[in-house]
């Protein structure tokens, strides 16, 4: 399993996203599946392997990388066989931590797997364990917060563009959509909205929305990650202020000239 660096198990919902832990750049990358549904495993567990070489990060230099991609594929489908539930990675520091829930009493279980797969590897590692039956762990610590899931939901809306060949820097008209609990609301995002330079769209109220208030706001802007990320959380911000929910944005493709017929 890795993150945006290397291919990912097709198995659950996984997805990465940065971050920042103790001050310091970091890297999360989760199976977003058991937000949902999990299984009654009251223990969190952890492996963490030591960075031969950090980087200037504190992420992995791309070819520590790859020998600790290698480990962690061994280290967790051997866990998996004793009953461990892998739930994600945390890179920082120069720390490669795996994250397991399981049953309770297994740490000597989940070290003698590290053991096995490190065997062959100058690398120190360290193992440890705690009840978390809410995986309050999980929950609380590796989920994103609201901007850093935006972040992920912006990314693959940009990555999905890249992938049809788009060219993200070319400005083109982007459509956002934001929905209010009242026209007053509504109305008070949009003149907002209106100032940066959007052109503001009222909808037909939609009564079987929670918030049936509905506003479309459209302006030209590039579609690369960093500058449609801060636009995006831009009109985000202005939504909360106005107690409205942001609800994802899109666009006409912009294609590549050299790659048409």
């Amino acid at each position: 399993m890795s993150d945006a660096d290397g291919d990912a198990d097709d198995t659950g919902e996984w997805d990465f996203y940065y971050c920042r832990v103790d001050d310091a750049p970091a890297s999360v990358f989760l199976n977003f599946q058991y937000q949902q549904e999990r299984p009654p495993l009251d223990t969190l567990y952890y492996a963490g392997l030591q960075m031969l070489d950090p980087a200037d990060h504190g992420m992995g230099g791309p070819e520590d990388a790859e020998a600790l991609w290698a480990l962690e594929d061994a280290i967790t489908a051997s866990a998996a066989g004793a009953g461990f539930t892998y739930v994600g990675r945390l890179r920082n520091k120069g720390d490669w931590q795996l994250t397991f829930y399981g049953d309770a009493g297994k740490e000597a279980a989940l070290e003698e797997v590290v053991v096995r797969a490190l065997a062959d590897a100058d690398r120190g590692y360290r193992i440890g364990s705690q009840a978390d039956a809410e995986w309050g762990y999980y929950d609380e610590f590796l989920m994103p917060d609201a901007e850093r899931w935006q972040w992920i939901m912006d990314r693959r809306v940009v990555q999905q563009l890249e992938g049809s060949g788009d060219q993200l820097d070319t400005p083109r008209e982007v459509d956002h959509f934001v929905h209010f609990a009242d026209a007053d609301a509504r109305d008070a995002f949009g003149r907002a909205a209106a100032e940066l330079g959007f052109r503001i769209e009222a909808l037909d109220p939609d009564q079987t929305n929670e918030l049936p208030f509905g506003m479309s706001v459209h302006r030209n802007d590039a579609v690369n990650l960093n500058h449609i990320h801060d636009v995006v959380m831009t009109l985000s911000d202005l939504a909360d202020e106005n107690a409205g929910d942001y609800d994802g944005w899109g666009c006409v493709l912009v294609p590549d000239p050299k790659t048409q017929n």
